[in-house]
């Protein structure tokens, strides 16, 4: 796993494959800094071959919300999980009830991250197209 530290939070990035190769993807992590513990995960962005979604977590209350993406509503998931990351992060935190965390986000921390992400899920796709 890759971490790119902005601010707040650390985005983790991986390529998972699932199911002896069935489903793979680009999976995005952001992790809340400020969180005691191990499991820092507050959102997952799942952006699978097959059947994309993510997660809002938050371990302290035992969250794991999981919602599906609509490849027609939403088209690329990837393309769909940048733009959130980058104009909806803080209030998708508060879902995950980080109230802290979503307060301390600093825009330009979460833009500078944001190329280094694009870049490094371009890497891993082109891998393997």
């Amino acid at each position: 796993e890759e971490l790119i530290p902005a601010g707040a939070v650390t985005f983790g990035l991986e390529y998972r494959t699932l199911h002896g190769g069935e489903e793979e993807g680009v999976c995005i992590h952001v992790y809340g800094n400020a969180i005691a513990g191990d499991d820092k995960e507050l959102l997952r962005f799942d952006c699978f071959r097959v059947a994309p979604h993510y997660h809002y977590r938050n371990s302290t209350i035992k969250k794991n919300d999981r919602l599906m993406l609509d490849f027609t509503a939403e088209g690329d998931a990837l393309a769909w999980t940048i733009d959130k990351i980058k104009n909806r992060l803080p209030i998708m935190l508060l879902r995950c009830e980080a109230d802290d965390i979503a307060r301390d986000i600093d825009q330009k921390d979460v833009d500078a991250a944001l190329p280094k992400i694009v870049a490094w899920a371009e890497t891993k796709t082109h891998r393997r197209a």
